[in-house]
């Protein structure tokens, strides 16, 4: 087998690979030589080579997911060369988390994009008066809004083969909504469940959030919506994410 390392140049870009958040500093690329000695190559691999920052030092290797697995968390902005990426995008890379064997967790995705300087950005909406005309700043540039009010349409379905007295469901949501949710079991163990993911949301993205609003195309699961929504208010003062 051959194998080479292809180092790349800074800035780095942060990718999500294999469970764990990085710069993507280098690929190692392996293959084999066609046995009867033609230039064609067999069986080749692409595996990242990342640095995760702070406590870690760089240069891990990660063999649980071949490059074309990976997906890129944080992009290198060409006019602030800072890091950044958007809410929905942010989703979706949960919603990919989700996906896996054994999935990092959104705690640890948003968490290490803080320690590796990644920005969130949320949407803007400009703030309108009770006329519905746009409130302009001191500058005359309209003025943002500070806090929004977000939904989360959730997508309930019955497992097959559970109880009629004690029933279980899997529950997902719609990452273009600005937040992924997912979580299956009986309603009690759901609710817990959305209300801890509400909660690392709410610690470590709520500066621009006023609320997320759960709901759902049926009446299943209505109790469980109801407590998630009385639990944490929808807040007056925040504009509504539509």
């Amino acid at each position: 087998m051959n194998s080479k390392i292809l180092k790349l140049d800074a800035p780095y870009n942060v990718i999500y690979a294999g469970g764990k958040i990085g710069r993507h500093i280098a690929t190692l690329i392996t293959w084999e030589d066609n046995a009867n000695g033609s230039a064609e190559i067999f069986e080749s691999r692409q595996y990242p080579i990342i640095d995760q920052g702070e406590e870690y030092p760089a240069g891990t290797l990660v063999t649980e997911a071949e490059l074309e697995d990976c997906r890129t968390l944080c992009l290198i902005s060409k006019t602030t060369g800072m890091l950044g990426t958007n809410l929905f995008w942010l989703a979706k890379i949960i919603e990919y988390d989700f996906q896996q064997l054994e999935p990092a967790g959104a705690e640890y995705i948003i968490e290490r994009m803080k320690l590796l300087d990644c920005t969130v950005k949320l949407p803007e909406i400009d703030m309108k008066d009770d006329e519905g005309k746009v409130v302009l700043d001191e500058n005359g540039e309209p003025e943002k809004c500070t806090k929004y009010n977000y939904k989360a349409t959730l997508n309930i379905s019955p497992l097959k083969g559970s109880w009629e007295n004690d029933p279980e469901y899997i529950v997902k949501s719609n990452h273009y909504e600005g937040f992924y949710f997912e979580s299956s079991g009986t309603p009690e163990e759901i609710y817990h469940d959305l209300y801890c993911q509400l909660s690392i949301y709410d610690s470590m993205l709520l500066d621009g959030i006023g609320s997320i609003k759960f709901q759902t195309n049926d009446a299943m699961l209505a109790d469980v919506i109801n407590r998630l929504n009385e639990r944490q208010g929808i807040k007056s003062n925040a504009i509504d994410i539509e």
